[in-house]
């Protein structure tokens, strides 16, 4: 019995130390997991950290002036994509993933350490180990025994990439920036020339003119004024092409389809295209509708297909030309014109003109649209401003697509119109378009008795060309310098004036001031406001007055007499 019951004992003592020992290997499995886990998030958080590292340092051990040890600190695989072993493997790995235009400044760099110099830090580019093109900032430590000979120097590899992008992104904004600035000086001096230029071009027109009535027909002199009067008319011209560019326009438009519009310039465009250049042609029909003019496409169509087949050259090619409708996701954005340019319509047309010839260069893209450049010959280089300010004027934009030794693309893009597209009728003599104009054409009768004309203008020699052409067309001619003589004048005379032709820029009081002066006095009086600057950038905005008529600079005699007759037909209305 007793040992039965210390059999029991032994067996109850056995059980619990064998839960004792359960219980301890428990424990321990759970250390074991805990311990585990603490050793995976710790490598975890190591993977992070070592992953957002951006510097790394490598020691290069020197012997006899020469590398003959690589050591890369662990934030390499960060900033490089290989690990540290990779490095070790393969000594040459660091050389071929520097970029390879900037493999010679790396290697020279290395050279004048190992030389004993202390160069200072440079920046390159390597490519990661996944083709990611990464900038980094590498800076030299050299380290030299006690006489002075290099034993070994140390690295520091940054990465500077995102620097690098908010560099280049802040480069492209101030060039940007700077082509803004220009585009509006290159308005403010184009609306200064306008003016001034203009007004001396009307003294020289309308002397000519006047000088070529004076003579008999068919005088020796006459052919010799003629062609100086058309060189003035050349230059007043370049003067309206500059206003163009900068997108000022008043020009009454209308919907068309584009594809009929460029259809119908073709017979004009190969009849001047050189015999070895080939247009061809992908024009459907009906093509997309804007609202424009012919003569705006045609100009914009022109300049384009003349370019393309100058960038040809020498030799036989090919001109291709394209209408088609895009959406605004379709519109490539760079190399665009004008730069601040966005889309603000659901869908656009597209005129297209590719050339066979070898391409642009890069630095020449963004001038290709200023007025006077060119990569030719001097005295051209109107044509493209001129597209860019027909552009513009629609709320459009221009794209370039070009390369040296390739083709050249350049696609414009103007707003799809909503509206039904009339049938253009074919273009007449200019004289018989003139002549069916929306206004009744003057009766002699209306010109019948003259009368009197203030003449307000503050450039002598405009004043006295001006002077001479009213009283050629049978008027008496009152003279004031500017706004304020005008209004003294007109208190004493008003019953006798009959019209008042003003300018529009003058000291003391402008065209503007004048006319809403002139107008307290005699609210019905007629009155012409002249200048040399576009019509559009002078009729906009508010005024208390409007003139009858407007008045472009340089003007003949019969652009005056039109707009007189213009201001009397106004008050039979």
């Amino acid at each position: 019995m007793n040992d039965i019951a210390k059999t029991n004992t032994e067996l109850i003592e056995e059980i619990t130390a064998l839960k004792k020992k359960i219980q301890e290997l428990e424990h321990s499995e759970a250390k074991r997991k805990r311990a585990e886990e603490a050793l995976r998030e710790s490598e975890e958080r190591y993977h992070r950290i070592t992953e957002a590292i951006t510097d790394y340092i490598y020691t290069v051990r020197v012997a006899d002036g020469r590398a003959v040890e690589t050591t890369h600190g662990p934030g390499c695989r960060a900033v490089t994509g290989y690990r540290a072993n990779e490095f070790a493997n393969d000594p040459f790995l660091w050389f071929r993933m520097v970029a390879t235009e900037d493999r010679p400044d790396v290697e020279e760099q290395a050279r004048r350490i190992l030389a004993g110099e202390d160069p200072p830090p440079i920046e390159h580019r390597i490519v990661h180990k996944k083709g990611a093109v990464r900038w980094v900032r590498n800076t030299f430590v050299p380290h030299r025994d006690e006489h002075g000979a290099l034993v070994a120097y140390d690295g520091l590899i940054q990465n500077i990439t995102e620097r690098k992008l908010v560099e280049a992104q802040r480069a492209e904004m101030e060039s940007q920036n700077r082509q803004l600035q220009k585009a509006e000086s290159l308005g403010r001096m184009a609306g200064a020339i306008a003016h001034h230029f203009n007004n001396q071009l009307g003294v020289v027109i309308g002397n000519l003119e006047m000088a070529i009535g004076d003579l008999p027909q068919g005088a020796g002199p006459v052919n010799s004024l003629t062609a100086a009067m058309k060189a003035a008319g050349k230059a007043a011209e370049m003067s309206g092409m500059m206003l163009t560019y900068l997108g000022q326009s008043f020009d009454k438009r209308e919907p068309l389809d584009l594809s009929d519009a460029c259809r119908r310039s073709l017979p004009m465009l190969q009849a001047v295209m050189p015999g070895d250049v080939v247009l061809e042609t992908d024009l459907p029909s009906p093509g997309p509708a804007i609202s424009s003019t012919s003569d705006y496409i045609q100009q914009v169509l022109t300049n384009l297909i003349t370019n393309a087949w100058e960038a040809v050259g020498e030799g036989r090619g090919a001109i291709h030309l394209s209408v088609k409708m895009v959406y605004p996701a379709d519109i490539p954005t760079v190399q665009r014109f004008p730069l601040d340019w966005k889309p603000h319509d659901n869908a656009y047309a597209c005129l297209e003109v590719t050339d066979a010839g070898g391409g642009i260069a890069d630095k020449d893209i963004e001038k290709l649209f200023d007025p006077f450049f060119t990569s030719k010959f001097t005295g051209r280089g109107m044509g493209l401003a001129v597209v860019l300010g027909i552009v513009r004027a629609h709320s459009g934009v221009v794209t370039v697509e070009s390369e040296p030794g390739r083709s050249s693309t350049f696609r414009v893009f103007f707003p799809v119109s909503g509206e039904e597209v009339l049938r253009q009728p074919d273009k007449g003599n200019w004289e018989d378009t003139l002549l069916q104009g929306v206004l009744p054409i003057p009766s002699p009768i209306d010109m019948e008795g003259g009368g009197t004309v203030l003449l307000v203008e503050d450039e002598e020699m405009v004043r006295s060309m001006a002077s001479a052409m009213l009283k050629r067309l049978g008027f008496s001619v009152l003279e004031a310098k500017d706004g304020v003589e005008a209004v003294a004048v007109f208190r004493q005379r008003q019953d006798e004036i009959r019209c008042v032709l003003c300018d529009l820029t003058m000291p003391r009081m402008n065209g503007w001031e004048t006319l809403t002066a002139l107008r307290k006095l005699k609210p019905d009086i007629l009155v012409i406001l002249a200048s040399g600057y576009d019509k559009a950038q002078v009729m906009s905005g508010n005024h208390p007055e409007w003139p009858q008529v407007f008045l472009g600079k340089p003007y003949k005699i019969k652009g005056l007499r039109d707009a007189i007759c213009e201001a009397l037909v106004s008050t039979k209305k």
